[in-house]
């Protein structure tokens, strides 16, 4: 077997604005309590008992996917993790502001999809396989065994 691998970085983020105070990297969970925290709609069979930065308390607005996650948060509706490579953008041009500190360090997450040598795949399972090889080699990230 040898697998294709990726590494999928979460970083927390909100939009300019959002917060009423001035925010450094120290900001606690406790000065984020109030604000909506958007999360991804949890459709597994068997819960985690992983929070997955859940802050307790907090109002928690949940979504279907990434993309319209992304789109609250740039509204200036809720603040969240967010893969890295999803938001590269709007970080660079001020969008939103990471606040990946001590308090919320976000979380690096490896994807790999593994096939056997001697099976051909069949087209979807094909793409997947190139995109994460050649996402590791235009990005440097994961490895591939």
């Amino acid at each position: 077997m040898s697998p294709a691998r990726r590494a999928l970085v979460l970083i927390s983020a909100l939009a300019p604005g959002l917060l009423p105070f001035a925010w450094t990297r120290a900001i606690t969970p406790e000065r984020m309590r109030p604000f909506t925290q958007c999360v991804i709609r949890d459709t597994a069979r068997r819960s985690s008992s992983e929070s997955f930065f859940l802050i307790d308390g907090a109002h928690q607005g949940t979504v279907p996917d990434q993309v319209m996650k992304q789109e609250l948060i740039l509204h200036r509706l809720a603040w969240g993790h967010l893969p890295a490579w999803l938001i590269e953008d709007e970080l660079l041009d001020g969008r939103l502001i990471s606040i990946a500190g001590p308090n919320f360090p976000g979380r690096e997450e490896n994807l790999a999809a593994v096939g056997h040598r001697r099976h051909s795949r069949g087209p979807v399972a094909e793409s997947l396989w190139l995109h994460l090889q050649d996402w590791r080699v235009t990005r440097g990230a994961g490895r591939v065994g």
